[in-house]
């Protein structure tokens, strides 16, 4: 099927790079993210000293060594599935260079389930990570129109990711995923970050395409 011409939306430094329309998308980052805008991105991590009580993440991005080295935070909410109720979490995002926090748009999860940009990071009881491992070229090209204008092509990848829940306070691992997002299809829209390159399109797993995955966990 023949391309068309598209806009082209862009947003500022530091945020996930998304498509809609056809097209899978997260992440979001997110962190992002797919279908909403990046969440504490900026500045160095820090988090309580010792001297101030358990070790609590003072921002999103604390919640990194979670996902990558299984080191939890000791000061964060026990998590008990045995427990029927809510067990709220903090989503993060590597679309394959930096971990940020991601909000989905609203209707993606059910109220409480995921934290968002306005919520403290350390009222989390898991962590839920998503990060793209690998991208492998379509081949296929899209012709897209820049919101000045111009033309421009896009070259589509296909990726693979892994997803993790993780207890915030341990570190432990409950749950781990690994799948593909793929697409024929070329974005509506597509949203970028600075430093990206702007003629690649990734196609990026989708929040719902999780959301049960996550769910016994969550909210068992």
């Amino acid at each position: 099927m023949p391309s068309t011409t598209r806009a082209r939306v862009w947003i500022t430094a530091g945020l996930l790079s998304v498509a809609l329309c056809g097209c899978s998308s997260l992440t979001g980052s997110t962190a992002g993210g797919a279908g909403g805008a990046g969440g504490d991105t900026g500045g160095s991590p820090s988090t309580s000293s010792a001297a101030d009580g358990p070790e609590v993440p003072a921002t999103a991005l604390d919640l990194e060594r979670v996902c990558t080295d299984g080191l939890g935070y000791s000061g964060m909410p026990a998590y008990d599935r045995t427990k029927k109720t809510v067990h709220p979490a903090m989503l993060m995002n590597n679309p394959g260079d930096d971990w940020s926090q991601f909000e989905p748009p609203a209707g993606d999860f059910p109220k409480g389930w995921i934290l968002g940009y306005s919520d403290k990071p350390a009222d989390a009881e898991l962590v839920v990570c998503v990060e793209r491992t690998k991208a492998n070229p379509t081949g296929k090209k899209c012709d897209m129109e820049s919101d000045d204008g111009k033309p421009f092509t896009v070259s589509t990848y296909n990726t693979s990711y892994r997803l993790k829940v993780v207890e915030a306070r341990t570190g432990r691992e409950l749950y781990e995923h690994t799948g593909e997002a793929k697409s024929d299809e070329c974005p509506m829209y597509i949203f970028t970050s600075e430093g990206e390159d702007k003629d690649k399109h990734y196609n990026e797993v989708r929040p719902k395409d999780y959301r049960k995955r996550v769910q016994p966990f969550i909210a068992p």
